[in-house]
């Protein structure tokens, strides 16, 4: 996920926001799938998504492996050099998706709902109300395909949200949105950051981090494997003048 998917996702809900302007409590109730993909691009877990995402799109396609329980699939995994291919996986007449963990990079699985329960993943505080939101922002996007995968894609990504454990931070995401994020994690050397960066099969791209007393950003292009962190100076008023007051002439 990148910024221009983000936007093709929120396009679409920002528009059903407006033509639901009448009906308020579906147009706030719609928040939520407006800013979940947000959440994802920025907490490093965009790669875990397009690899769920990819799970939908090629449900044809034969998993990696069919196993009866997770010992199974944990014996199978340890003759995989790590990262092992990616794809999905059959157990017990479920089918998940292989990702890594944000921190440790050790390989877990997600569940993919199926197409019954795709829109009614439950378990979250205001649900029902978000759902019928997003059934209404359905009926009135219907003329459009985009913009009806752009409300699948935000119902997935919320549904990837609750599969992952992470409801209670994508809630404190909503509640200070417009303050900075806590890092990910945290290393004292910025060997020690490297280090976990390189060894890492899947490093959380768009996450920070914090090194000493710097925050750094992590950047993972999986094609090239190409891995960095950057420091994104804070922008900081010219002269160091306060907000507000005006340059001098």
């Amino acid at each position: 996920m990148n910024a221009d998917r983000v936007a093709r996702i929120v396009g679409p809900l920002r528009k059903a926001q407006e033509l639901l302007g009448a009906s308020p409590e579906f147009s706030s109730a719609l928040l939520p799938a407006v800013n979940v993909s947000h959440f994802i691009l920025g907490s490093g877990h965009a790669h875990n998504f397009e690899d769920y995402l990819a799970g939908f799109r090629d449900s044809d396609s034969p998993p990696l492996g069919v196993f009866s329980n997770q010992e199974e699939f944990n014996t199978w995994l340890k003759v995989h050099s790590l990262p092992p291919p990616r794809g999905t996986v059959r157990m017990a007449d479920e089918r998940y998706t292989l990702c890594y963990s944000r921190v440790s990079g050790q390989p877990r699985l997600l569940r993919l709902p199926s197409a019954e329960t795709l829109m009614r993943p439950g378990g979250a505080e205001g649900a029902d109300r978000l759902w019928r939101a997003l059934d209404k922002a359905h009926e009135v996007l219907a003329s459009s395909p985009e913009d009806l995968d752009a409300l699948r894609c935000a119902a997935l990504a919320l549904h990837f949200v609750h599969q992952t454990g992470c409801m209670r931070e994508f809630a404190s995401f909503l509640a200070h949105f417009d303050e900075p994020r806590l890092p990910l994690h945290s290393f004292a050397t910025r060997e020690d950051a490297e280090a976990w960066l390189w060894n890492h099969p899947s490093p959380p791209h768009g996450a920070s981090v914090q090194v000493g007393e710097r925050e750094l950003t992590v950047g993972f292009w999986r094609e090239s494997d190409q891995r960095s962190l950057v420091h994104f100076p804070q922008v900081e008023t010219p002269g160091g003048l306060e907000d507000g007051e005006d340059l001098p002439p």
